[in-house]
């Protein structure tokens, strides 16, 4: 609410027209064509479910059909003496073809649904033709063969192969034709027409599949999705209909199953189709966009109107508030009336009569407030006094740039690099409280420190320094790495004869930035050890690694007791201690201290040259 309060009026103004009235209006339109697709594709369901269950019904109608025809040939003495017959006589047994008719003519009557009639069976002495096919081991092994011969006189539907132009397949009627003494003559093979069902679906929008027994018989023309692909999503089904919606790669579709199921099989065919959502509302979204470009006309009308309303207020609250503004810093003269006869008008009218009753009080302290003026001048002359007596640090830098110039005169390069080196160690020093430091910096730092230690002990010192990549710009507290460092040459390495080495880590560590500084000196007994982890955890400052507490406390009241300084130690092998930070940009100073820091740094850079 208060950062509500605190915009301009215009701005609330504006934010609560939107807020109140065109967002509703946006979402109502956007609710309406979601729910108005949403009946789209919900008509679309229903409509391609009452589809494929016409296409199931003439389905259902051609298996009736064909099963009427198929038990015409049972008891048909012809087809009987034809099976049971031992020919020897090639001429009798083209004789007897010719005779059967019954193929023939049921084929000819059912044309435009039966492909060819044939009969299987078991008589060795035949020459088989198109229509009578002598078994041999190879049929007898066939899957489909050895289902229709277990199911006595049952029909069974299944594909086969079969010569049709632009088939290889077809959909078949087989069943055991027997005698009235219940004796076996033959499987009975009705083949099925493929265009029959073809010109069913030919035509539908979308893919639209007729399946036997989990098997494609037919596609149709427009085949968009490769029936590959929708096997996953098809149910266990033994009956009725199945509707879903599924996610394909390339979008959203409507996947509609409808089965047909015949008295006396287990066999079944499925209507199978699938329709992608953005082709049921391909129409739709051409006047959603035309209403989508009304809408937007419309609200860019009503912004302008509100904009211009909200500006006009605006402008005039403005005016009134830059007058108020200019009294409140001593300006009073008051620009012409605002014009009009609102609230603002009048409000503008008294501020009027304040400001006249302001002037006449201000009359009164004016000679006080030039008396309290004068005061304090003087009291900031007296100090620029006594800051001016004060010893001016860039004495000293001067001093060491001229004893720092006078050893380079001289040649003396090692006198002239340490001097250069404790300037600026002097100078970090001096300036640690006005700002923070990166971490590149900070390492400099110590460098400068561990090299003027390198000239005090010789190879008796040596150190290694890592800082790891994308963290070296991470701003920290100034001096935490250098009270350490002189606390491993101090406590650790000064007091040995041997090379004593000290290693520098900084890397982060998940959200933290590590330091660790570790030296193999004398180490830290278990006694002092314990003692040093006190003097961390408390917030008194005592004993001899005070340098260590102060950076400790340092980092515990910027960061947090989460972080600090951490010691771990084996005498006469080793000390580690670590300072632990966090990964984030840290607050820069204040602006004073900053411009301060600044000017300083240019003023000694001046002096270096």
């Amino acid at each position: 609410m208060n950062r509500v309060l605190g915009m301009r009026l215009s701005y609330r103004m504006t934010a609560t027209y939107v807020i109140g009235g065109l967002l509703p209006l946006v979402a109502l339109s956007f609710y309406l064509i979601h729910g108005m697709n949403q009946i789209l594709v919900s008509q679309a369901e229903n409509t391609e479910s009452a589809e494929l269950q016409n296409i199931c019904a003439q389905i259902l109608e051609l298996q009736e059909t064909i099963t009427t025809v198929s038990s015409y040939f049972y008891f048909d003495e012809e087809l009987e003496k034809i099976a049971g017959r031992n020919y020897t006589d090639y001429q009798d047994m083209v004789d007897d073809f010719r005779g059967y008719t019954g193929f023939i003519d049921y084929q000819s009557y059912y044309n435009t649904m039966i492909s060819r009639i044939s009969i299987f069976m078991e008589n060795e002495t035949l020459r088989g033709n198109t229509n009578f096919i002598v078994v041999d081991d190879e049929i007898r092994e066939q899957e489909w063969y050895e289902r229709v011969s277990g199911k006595g006189g049952g029909v069974v539907w299944t594909y086969l192969p079969h010569v049709i132009p632009g088939y290889d397949h077809a959909p078949a009627l087989t069943r055991m034709i027997k005698t009235r003494r219940s004796a076996d003559v033959g499987v009975l093979v009705i083949y099925l027409r493929p265009e029959w069902f073809e010109r069913m679906i030919w035509d539908r929008e979308g893919s639209t599949y007729i399946l036997l027994n989990g098997e494609t018989v037919i596609t149709s023309r427009h085949e968009t999705v490769p029936f590959e692909e929708l096997r996953q999503y098809l149910p266990q089904m033994t009956g009725g209909t199945y509707q879903a919606r599924i996610g394909l790669p390339d979008g959203e579709y409507v996947l509609t199953c409808e089965t047909v199921s015949q008295e006396d099989t287990s066999d079944s065919f499925w209507v199978v189709s699938v329709r992608a959502v953005d082709d049921i509302l391909a129409e739709a979204k051409i006047q959603q966009r035309k209403s989508t470009w009304i809408l937007v006309a419309g609200v860019v009308l009503a912004m302008t109107l509100i904009t211009a309303f909200s500006w006009s207020f605006g402008r005039r609250v403005g005016r009134f508030k830059s007058q108020m503004q200019k009294a409140a810093e001593g300006n009073f003269e008051l620009d012409a009336k605002l014009g009009g006869n609102d609230e603002i008008s009048q409000l503008y009218d008294y501020l009027s009569t304040m400001i006249w009753r302001i002037q006449s009080l201000l009359a009164a302290v004016y000679q006080e407030k030039i008396q309290a003026e004068r005061l304090k001048t003087s009291q900031k002359d007296a100090e620029f006094k006594m800051l001016a007596s004060q010893i001016n640090p860039h004495f000293l830098y001067n001093t060491l740039e001229t004893i720092r110039m006078r050893a380079r005169i001289n040649k003396q390069y090692e006198i002239e690099e340490l001097v250069k080196m404790l300037g600026k160690i002097l100078r970090s020093s001096i300036q640690a409280g006005t700002k923070d430091m990166t971490i590149a910096e900070e390492v400099e730092l110590v460098e400068y420190y561990l090299k003027i230690q390198q000239y005090r002990f010789g190879e008796r010192i040596q150190y290694q320094i890592y800082v790891e990549e994308g963290i070296r710009e991470q701003k920290i507290l100034p001096l935490l790495i250098q009270p350490v460092a002189e606390n491993c040459i101090i406590h650790g390495l000064e007091g040995r004869a041997e090379v004593g080495h000290i290693d520098i880590c900084v890397k982060r560590s998940g959200k933290e930035v590590v330091i660790a500084v570790t030296d193999d000196g004398c180490g830290v007994d278990e006694e002092k050890l314990a003692e040093i982890r006190r003097e961390l955890k408390s917030t008194r400052t005592r004993g001899e690694h005070i340098g260590i507490c102060n950076v400790n406390q340092r980092v515990r009241l910027r960061y947090g007791d989460d972080y600090g300084v951490t010691i771990e130690s084996v005498p006469q092998e080793y000390t580690k201690v670590e300072i632990r930070l966090p990964v984030e940009k840290q607050a820069e100073s204040l602006p004073e201290s900053r411009t301060a820091g600044s000017r300083q740094e240019k003023q000694d850079s001046r002096q270096e040259e």
